[in-house]
């Protein structure tokens, strides 16, 4: 219920409003056009009226649009004052009269459920279909007949993306130039310092429930070991899979990985002309591989601070409900494969490996392995006198060579293996 001081204020800005929207020009002639044309239909052929009218048609013939404008300022100005009156009265009438606008609410919608037949609406929308395809049709056959107004429509959209990216472009320019990152980053981060923690968890467990409920309601009405889900979907598919034509799906694979290499050779020529972008990218490398080094580390933290009975409980959990005999039946059908695809190409893996092989450098292959194998084992080597016993008294017990494998023996070999002059070459 809008007060009475702020209906009159309004009322009065509405009026205001539609007399400036009368006196522009253009849409003075649109209005005035519109009650010409209503009024010659009301006369039609009585002359009594014709006669009533004569003078507000004159009038509109010689144009009310040229009437001064008032001095209470723009359409815009009044358009500011109606918004900020509405905004007063609704908000003098909560304080006025709580909860009057959750009955208004509560009424209108129960009004508008009881009246509304949404059998009525489905059963529109299920028959409109041919309805709306022949529109499409028809839309087309019209379109398509002037191809260069059609190119035209898609051009506009390369300006139209252009003005965009400038429109963004000038409204950070005064973060860029005037605010500083302190006061910036307090007005940014002052949303999420404002965000409710507990109902944004509420909404979360919500959300969770229902889904856990569409689950348990596909499994309870699915057919077998089947849920509905799968079901349906199963359906869905063989549809869809029916429908698709085969080598289109084979040269759209080639496309897109041909269209792949075609973006990474343009991003590889751009940067190649700015190379100072690429040794940025070089320096940056570190400092970002160790934040997510550091953000992992502190991830793995979370499960050593746990108390041992929890993490007791939790991995017994996991372990009990991991299936072994899925797992082995993966590793079983990925050597089936690989064993049929042997079968029907025996020399595919010879073929593929040596094919790659040619191709290497001996010399460049030869180089790398020189450095690398000496400054791994440098750097290894004080990890050797812990790793190599357990290592080689596990391949030991796995070939059943009895033999002695005490620790004493390894320390022994690895010795005088640490005694070899580190800088030796390979």
């Amino acid at each position: 219920m809008i007060t009475s001081k702020y209906q009159e204020q309004i009322i009065d800005t509405i009026g205001r409003i539609a007399g400036k929207v009368i006196r522009t020009e253009g849409k003075g002639r649109l209005i005035s056009s519109v009650i010409r044309n209503f009024l010659d239909q009301w006369s039609g052929g009585s002359r009594f009226k014709k006669t009533i009218a004569s003078p507000v048609i004159g009038l509109l013939s010689r144009g009310i649009y040229h009437e001064p404008p008032d001095d209470s300022g723009s359409i815009a100005a009044d358009v500011g004052r109606l918004i900020t009156l509405f905004a007063a009265s609704v908000n003098e009438n909560r304080t006025l009269f709580p909860g009057i606008h959750d009955d208004v609410r509560g009424n209108s919608i129960r009004d508008f459920i009881a009246n509304t037949d949404f059998g009525e609406i489905r059963e529109m929308v299920e028959g409109s279909d041919q309805g709306v395809l022949k529109t499409i049709e028809a839309f087309n056959e019209h379109l398509w007949r002037y191809p260069a107004k059609v190119g035209t429509l898609v051009a506009t959209l390369i300006p139209l993306a252009n003005t965009c990216v400038r429109t963004l472009r000038e409204v950070l320019v005064p973060i860029e130039k005037t605010i500083g990152p302190d006061l910036f980053a307090d007005i940014i981060l002052s949303l999420v310092k404002g965000m409710n923690g507990a109902e944004t968890a509420k909404l979360v467990n919500t959300v969770k429930e229902v889904y856990r409920r569409l689950h348990t309601g596909s499994l309870l009405v699915g057919k077998g070991s089947k849920s509905l889900l799968q079901i349906y979907f199963t359906d869905l598919m063989g549809a869809y899979f029916r429908e698709i034509d085969p080598e289109l799906v084979r040269k759209t694979r080639i496309m897109l990985a041909e269209d792949k290499e075609a973006l990474a050779n343009a991003y590889a020529e751009a940067v190649s002309a700015n190379p100072r972008v690429l040794v940025s990218l070089i320096a940056s490398l570190g400092a970002a591989k160790s934040s997510h080094i550091k953000a992992t580390s502190r991830r793995l933290s979370l499960i050593e601070n746990l108390d041992e009975n929890s993490l007791k409980a939790a991995v017994s959990e996991s372990v009990t409900d991991l299936d072994t005999f899925e797992v082995a039946e993966l590793i079983n059908t990925a050597c089936r494969v690989i064993n049929r695809i042997h079968d029907a190409k025996p020399d595919f893996v010879a073929s593929l490996i040596s094919g790659a092989v040619d191709s290497i450098r001996t010399e460049d292959i030869s180089k790398t392995a020189e450095w690398l194998v000496t400054d791994l084992a440098e750097a290894l080597k004080p990890l050797a006198s812990a790793l190599m016993p357990v290592l080689a008294r596990g391949i030991s017990e796995l070939t059943g060579n009895g033999g002695d494998t005490s620790s004493d023996r390894y320390r022994g070999e690895l010795k005088s293996v640490g005694d070899m002059p580190s800088s030796s070459g390979v």
